[in-house]
């Protein structure tokens, strides 16, 4: 199965991401196997590192073939004094087109040149600016270089510290690649493109497509499968950051960056991970976790495309809450709220275009449960997310295996339990999975990371009782059960005045203490009474 863009580009950061040099695959103007650097000289990657990374990709995925790419292409601008027009790199509808490169730059052969206009159909600009310049760079640079292509239809790719915006000349007008950008149509101006949107790497077309472009249409979302959708791939995903900050910044405009908001959040990712599973399940279901444009733009709720979307939104949600009960058991998310939509709206548009069932699952643990999680932690409840680099230390040392009973008693986001499934290769079996936190918007999102993550089966429970897992433990069946202070003293458990029994676990993984001032101290005798359960 030949490997998606994301795959490709994951590849080259595997292999050359602590690289200084790089040999060039594909010619530099004149030049074949070029070495160029991949580093400043502060050790941080340049440009170029980017620019490798993207045409490997292409290559490697099988979107265009090598023999018809160049970089650092010259073409002449104006008369002989005047600086050439530099392309990053270029690709061509035939692969003698180096042979004609080379005629024009070493013979001076301007048939050759004519031949070079006629048939460059991709122009390339790279940048390290993370978007800071995207419409000044598009209109003095890269416009520039697909004016110099004289074939019907030319595509202008920019990408820019993993950014990608594609673009079109056609029929002598110049707009996003993809009409669903160009809010004026084919009127469009570079303000009418909204290019605070960079592409998902899935809009790149392949060789037969430019070659065969006839028009790019909006994508129809309506008839996708998740295997339709990119990946995620990197914890320096850069399109994912850009999705998650825009998300805040909705949240922030409609002051719902709080607790409330990032329950909202987190019932609408249960969405997403419902709709891609259920696709899974059955493939001739579509995705119903998408947004049309002319949905997203709505004056009121009354109006019938925001209300079209919110009855899709509102089946799915329907039926996810039978599965994922936990979760969408607090009707928190209100359709016939103006914010909540918003939200909604923001955030399936950020995510619709891309993958979590299919994604690197550490690297989406990082990218997305982890930046969300910080919202839940609460320092008055000594609720703190652990470094991701201990959780991989403590879970590698104890690596639980398959058969194995696994408890996190103060589980938090679950992220000592999910790092446990994902580095058994998904072998530990999620019923076999418990955990316990004493905050219900903690094991919401705990409950989502392992549904991700595992099948939805693991045991996630919460006891907002002041106490957790002190006084309450798992029974034989699975269920909360509270332990009995006057017979269970001294670690005692096993003393009841019932038939319940309590669980035995194989592997314990939890917090571990952040320093004497965490000590448990009794401020009551209802709290001595607990501690006293526990040998001291």
């Amino acid at each position: 199965m030949a490997k998606s863009f994301s795959e490709a580009k994951a590849e080259f950061d595997k292999l050359y991401s602590a690289q200084s040099e790089y040999t060039c695959f594909l010619p530099e103007h004149l030049t074949i196997n070029k070495t160029t650097a991949l580093r400043k000289k502060d050790g941080t990657k340049n440009e170029q590192y980017y620019k490798w990374q993207f045409l490997y990709g292409i290559v490697n995925s099988g979107l265009f073939p090598k023999d018809l790419i160049g970089t650092e292409i010259n073409f002449p601008k104006g008369n002989k004094s005047s600086a050439a027009i530099k392309l990053d790199g270029a690709i061509f509808s035939d692969a003698v087109w180096f042979d004609k490169y080379k005629d024009y730059h070493l013979n001076n052969n301007v048939e050759s040149l004519d031949w070079l206009r006629k048939h460059l159909i991709v122009a390339l600009e790279f940048k390290k600016e993370k978007s800071k310049n995207i419409a000044e760079v598009w209109d003095k640079q890269l416009k520039a270089y697909m004016k110099e292509s004289e074939a019907d239809f030319c595509l202008g790719v920019l990408y820019d510290t993993e950014r990608l915006y594609l673009f079109r000349k056609y029929n002598g007008k110049y707009l996003r690649y993809s009409d669903e950008y160009n809010t004026k149509g084919i009127d469009s101006g570079t303000k009418d493109m909204s290019l605070h949107l960079p592409d998902p790497y899935r809009n790149i077309p392949s060789i037969d497509k430019v070659l065969n472009w006839v028009g790019s249409k909006e994508t129809d979302r309506s008839k996708r499968t998740i295997n339709d959708l990119d990946i995620i791939s990197g914890l320096q995903s850069t399109q994912i950051n850009d999705a998650m900050s825009a998300i805040l910044r909705t949240m922030d405009k409609l002051g719902m960056v709080n607790q409330k908001g990032f329950e909202i959040l987190v019932q609408i990712l249960s969405l997403k991970i419902y709709d891609e599973k259920r696709n899974e399940r059955q493939p001739d279901r579509f995705l119903d976790f998408y947004v049309k444009n002319e949905e997203r733009q709505f004056n009121s709720l009354a109006d019938n495309g925001i209300q079209t979307f919110l009855k899709r939104i509102n089946t799915l949600k329907d039926e996810a809450s039978e599965t994922y009960y936990r979760i969408l058991q607090d009707k928190l998310f209100d359709v016939k709220n103006d914010k909540h939509v918003r939200i909604l709206i923001e955030v399936v548009y950020q995510f619709q275009d891309y993958s979590f069932v299919n994604s690197q699952k550490t690297d989406l643990y990082q990218l997305v449960f982890y930046k969300f999680a910080g919202q839940f932690s609460k320092d008055q409840n000594a609720q703190f997310v652990t470094p991701l680099p201990m959780i991989d230390f403590l879970v590698n040392i104890v690596n639980p295996r398959n058969g194995e009973t696994v408890i996190d008693p103060t589980v938090g986001i679950a992220d000592f339990l999910s790092v446990s499934y994902v580095n058994s290769k998904s072998k530990l079996d999620d019923k076999n999975i418990f955990g316990m936190d004493i905050d219900d918007q903690m094991v919401m999102l705990a409950t989502l990371n392992m549904l991700l993550n595992g099948d939805g089966n693991a045991k996630i429970v919460s006891q907002a009782d002041g106490y957790g897992s002190l006084l309450t433990k798992f029974s034989s069946k699975g269920e909360p059960l509270k332990l009995i202070p006057e017979m269970n003293k001294n670690g005692n458990w096993d003393e009841r005045p019932d038939t319940e029994r309590l669980k035995k676990f194989d592997v314990v993984l939890t917090n571990p203490p952040f320093g004497e001032d965490r000590a448990y101290a009794p401020k009551d005798p209802k709290d001595l009474e607990v501690i006293q359960c526990y040998e001291l």
